[in-house]
């Protein structure tokens, strides 16, 4: 994802002589990009700034199969996704040290939605926009919370247990010295909520809306380093949970706090091959289970952070989740990524579980994937994963969960060029 430096030197040699006023039109040093060495490489000179500026981008062919063996039945069994992604990188020296502008978006094509039957269509997504500058952040990037984030895991749709959200945040960093660095960030609460469900849909009236109200900003912090050895990071949430009951006997808003903690360490294993890796990762909430990065492909298994009791008050959702990944280099050309994880949440309200059909959900998921790179800007990936979401204690009820258990094999192949 790396600047074509020629590309942009040539476009600038085509402008006419008018465009450079007084300079000479065959002067090399006025006609063509300088490279900014400070940046790295694919960082060249804006012509008449100090701004260092890089262009790439890439695009990804994916063919996918799935397989429910429980639900839903009718859904596509195979659909294709292809993504072109842009990303620009400008970067400012300034007094107050480095200005940095980040941008990335992606144009979208898939013949079905994920997991389902859905139209194909075309679709643009803003993946990355964001600016740092004097230790700030500011714009919609991913979540300070995350860590692991599906690491080396390909696709546009992978069905791994994980937490990857985009978010729209501010927040600080304080680097610390030795690699340590220390951030708070405030994040959009909507991204994050899960929403509610009466403990009790038959004694609730059937107009009954659990809406959610005015809330603050998720409240994020975490502590972690860097180094040659690999990394980790610990993280933390505050999640504000509401709803705005217009229940006979309510007529009130009900608040409450939930939040969710998590450890990760990535180690870096050159003593088995170059580049090798491997992740460990676990995280636990209380009424904040969007954090746990549990995978829901059918959508009718969703956790809500809370239920709402007869009285008003809240009756939280706890989980957890845990995932593993090692990436595997064979040679130049070879690599394989294994990974796994687990989570579960479970509802302590009994009424709420009678509701809900449940006492609790499980979710497992394994895999692995192979890629070839025949010439460096091209990889070809196979990849396979399954993906189990189980209910304890199930019933139906008409107003929970449709089926017992959800289980699903997704097989994929990509093609991927960078630029």
């Amino acid at each position: 994802m790396r600047i074509a430096g020629i590309g942009l030197a040539a476009a600038l040699g085509m402008l006419p002589p008018a465009a450079f006023a007084a300079d000479p039109p065959s002067s090399p040093s006025r006609t063509a990009a300088r490279q900014c060495q400070a940046e790295g490489p694919g960082f060249y000179y804006v012509p008449g700034t100090d701004t260092c500026l890089r262009i790439g981008g890439y695009l990804w062919t994916e063919s996918y199969y799935n397989s429910y063996t429980d639900y839903p039945r009718q859904n596509d069994r195979t659909y294709w996704v292809s993504t072109f992604g842009l990303q620009v990188d400008a970067r400012t020296a300034t007094d107050y040290g480095p200005l940095r502008s980040h941008m990335e978006a992606r144009m979208i094509w898939r013949s079905a939605d994920p997991w389902s039957d859905g139209p194909a269509g075309a679709d643009f997504q803003p993946w990355d926009m964001h600016i740092d500058f004097a230790g700030f952040t500011f714009g919609y990037l991913q979540s300070f919370f995350d860590f692991y984030a599906n690491a080396d895991v390909l696709g546009t749709d992978p069905a791994t247990i994980g937490d990857e959200t985009q978010i729209g945040l501010v927040g600080y960093t304080w680097k610390l010295g030795n690699g340590f660095a220390a951030q708070v960030s405030l994040e959009d609460s909507s991204a994050r909520d899960a929403g509610l469900l009466p403990a009790s849909p038959a004694s609730a009236d059937p107009e009954e809306a659990y809406g959610a109200t005015a809330r603050l900003p998720e409240i994020v912090a975490t502590f972690g380093q860097s180094g040659d050895w690999g990394s980790f990071l610990l993280s933390g949430a505050l999640h504000q949970i509401g709803a705005a009951s217009t229940q006979a006997g309510l007529g009130r808003t009900t608040d409450d706090w939930g939040y969710a903690v998590q450890g990760g360490v990535m180690f870096n294993l050159p003593v088995i091959a170059k580049g090798d890796t491997l992740y460990l990762q676990a995280a636990y909430a209380d009424g904040a289970v969007s954090y746990l990065g549990l995978i829901d492909a059918s959508g009718d298994f969703s956790a809500p952070d809370a239920f709402v009791r007869a009285d008003g008050g809240l009756s939280k959702v706890r989980g957890w989740s845990a995932v593993t990944q090692y990436l595997h280099n064979w040679n130049d050309r070879w690599n394989s990524a294994f990974f796994g994880g687990m989570g579960r949440f479970d509802i302590d309200d009994p009424v709420a579980r009678a509701a809900y059909g449940a006492s609790g959900v499980t979710n497992v998921n394994v895999g692995a994937n192979l890629t070839w790179t025949p010439v460096a800007p091209l990889a070809v990936t196979l990849q396979y994963d399954y993906n189990l979401y189980r209910a304890d204690d199930y019933r139906p009820t008409g107003n929970g969960l449709p089926v017992a258990s959800q289980k699903a094999h997704e097989v994929l192949l990509m093609v991927a060029a960078t630029f």
